[in-house]
């Protein structure tokens, strides 16, 4: 597994995934990209996903090559762990959410419909 303060790619979920069992995606989508999983602080806290994953101010930071915040409102203890990432993809139903700001590219929609359709059209290509 490549650590949280050294990948290159991090796919990071927060409480709009609804439970433990949805982070299957993130990990699935982690792993065709050769990354690894980041979680916001309300994860850790609701004991879904352990504190070493958590990615902000009382996590780790990170500095990957690209970002992809889902399902994460982006509270400034969040973004302060991730605002050295070169580039953010935030895929969020809420278009008001405060990670938006950091934004490289946006996708307003369901994180359980859009990561799944990403990670098909990943094997689509590599196959």
């Amino acid at each position: 597994k490549v650590s949280l303060a050294e990948a290159k790619v991090v796919v990071g979920g927060g409480r709009g995934l609804g439970s433990a069992e949805a982070f299957a995606i993130l990990d699935d989508l982690a792993d065709l990209l050769g990354g690894t999983v980041g979680v916001s602080r309300v994860v850790t806290s609701q004991g879904w996903r352990p504190h070493a994953q958590q990615v902000g101010q009382t996590g780790t930071r990170i500095a990957p090559d690209l970002y992809i915040a889902c399902g994460i409102s982006g509270a400034i203890q969040h973004i302060v762990g991730c605002k050295a990432a070169k580039r953010i993809l935030v895929i969020n139903t809420d278009p008001d959410a405060p990670i938006f700001g950091r934004a490289t590219y946006a996708v307003i929609g369901d994180v359980h419909q859009v990561v799944p359709a990403i990670a098909a059209e990943i094997r689509r290509v590599q196959a």
